[in-house]
């Protein structure tokens, strides 16, 4: 495993990380949609990350299945759930092919995947012939307002035009609309609703390590020669906007979730 893989894994631990009266709330809404049907429900991540949203549920005695492509976000996951691992398998796997049988688990989660998969398709079929009848899709998104944050990512956005590049944003929104349309044309009913509001204070050192790291979607395409020289005359534009880049600004965010039942 790359040294590169592995940080980039603690920088996402650390930066999109929820406080833990939000990851309780948001745990207490998806295991409401998957309790009281008769049996233990089983869950299973798609996407998995470092366990954001997989520990508060685990913690709760859920069964759970932790999947994800990147063995270092797995790697840092193991060793935070080290003590809770009595109940979870580790499965390093792609979403569009889900090494598991036919209405095997009671809740599939997705959070913050569909727009890393150009053919999503095919990981929204995997996701509902594993699921039991009766069983539920737990979608969840942010939504994320920060003007200085707003201000930094354009500028990169920016920057990143001077040398040539276009970068696509929006994606992630665009793509949370098609999956809720074929949904409905396979005759579900999704759902949704605000689960969480909350409010952070963040660092413009840890908003340009985000960038850097590439912790967005929309920063993956970029070559790696581009993004490097661009985030070296962003860093250099900040500190000459903003002063030190220990200064502080408020981000204010809220986390949705949509539920999908099967049958």
């Amino acid at each position: 495993m790359s040294s590169a893989l592995t940080r980039v894994a603690y920088a996402y631990d650390r930066l999109r990380a929820y406080p833990p009266e939000v990851a309780g709330r948001i745990a207490t809404a998806m295991a409401s949609a998957v309790s009281g049907r008769g049996e233990e429900p089983v869950l299973l991540e798609l996407g998995v990350g470092t366990g954001r949203i997989a520990l508060p549920l685990i913690a709760r005695g859920f069964p759970y299945i932790a999947l994800d492509v990147n063995p270092a976000m797995l790697e840092v996951f193991r060793q935070k759930a080290a003590g809770v691992m009595r109940k979870v398998r580790l499965l390093q796997a792609d979403a569009r092919a889900i090494p598991l049988p036919e209405e095997s688990v009671h809740g599939v989660i997705v959070v913050h995947l569909w727009h890393l998969l150009p053919d999503w398709p095919k990981a929204l079929a995997e996701a509902l012939r594993v699921l039991k009848p009766g069983g539920a899709l737990l979608e969840g998104w942010d939504q994320v307002e920060a003007e200085a944050e707003c201000a930094l990512q354009e500028r990169w956005r920016a920057l990143v035009a001077e040398e040539g590049v276009r970068v696509e944003r929006g994606l992630h929104q665009r793509r949370l609309a098609e999956v809720e349309e074929a949904l409905k044309r396979l005759g579900l009913k999704p759902k949704s609703r605000q689960v969480v509001a909350w409010r952070e204070e963040r660092t413009l050192r840890e908003a340009l390590e985000a960038l850097e790291e590439r912790l967005y979607s929309f920063t993956q395409a970029v070559p790696e020669a581009v993004h490097a020289r661009v985030v070296s005359r962003l860093k250099a534009w900040a500190e000459a906007e903003w002063g030190s880049l220990d200064r502080t600004f408020p981000v204010e965010k809220r986390f949705f979730l949509r539920v999908t039942r099967l049958g």
